[in-house]
């Protein structure tokens, strides 16, 4: 989920090496915060590059990272639109990046249950908008009527009119 945040909120995101692969190091002495990128030397058994040796959850996040990487380069929302934000209420935090040819709507549910996903409650922002696209899986969610978002978990919607 912060990983999500960071790539669609404002700014130019900043990523420390390895955090696509969820490595982790330790902070006593300096020189330790991370270690070596795994791969690209003869020996390696875990290569990053290729995805060899890899667990199953660094896969999944050096997926997520390149995919959402991908389509916030060809992204003019994301890279240079404005941002409008809206309270949060019952640990759900909706944003809209949007340009004059480009709306994404952002939701994150922070809490444990599933919440209702109101799209009504951002009319400001969808007025005109059929349906919204999840960047990450493709699947296209109607916004006449609410959505069930899970807990834990963000949706990034590129919307469309059609």
């Amino acid at each position: 989920m912060g990983l999500l945040w960071l790539l669609t909120t404002r700014g130019i995101p900043q990523l420390y090496y390895g955090t696509e692969i969820l490595m982790k190091g330790i902070a006593n002495p300096d020189g330790w915060v991370r270690p070596d990128f795994p791969g690209g030397w003869p020996g390696d058994k875990v290569n990053a590059f290729t995805g060899v040796g890899l667990s199953e959850d660094q896969r999944q996040v050096q997926q997520l990272v390149s995919r959402l990487g991908q389509f916030r380069m060809g992204a003019s929302a994301l890279k240079t639109g404005r941002l409008m934000q809206y309270a949060p209420s019952g640990g759900l935090y909706v944003y809209f990046r949007y340009d004059a040819g480009q709306t994404i709507l952002c939701a994150m549910n922070t809490g444990m249950r599933p919440v209702s996903l109101n799209f009504g409650r951002f009319t400001e922002r969808t007025a005109g908008f059929r349906w919204g696209t999840d960047v990450l899986t493709g699947e296209r969610r109607s916004l006449a009527a609410p959505a069930v978002l899970p807990g834990r978990t963000m949706w990034v919607m590129e919307l469309t009119r059609l």
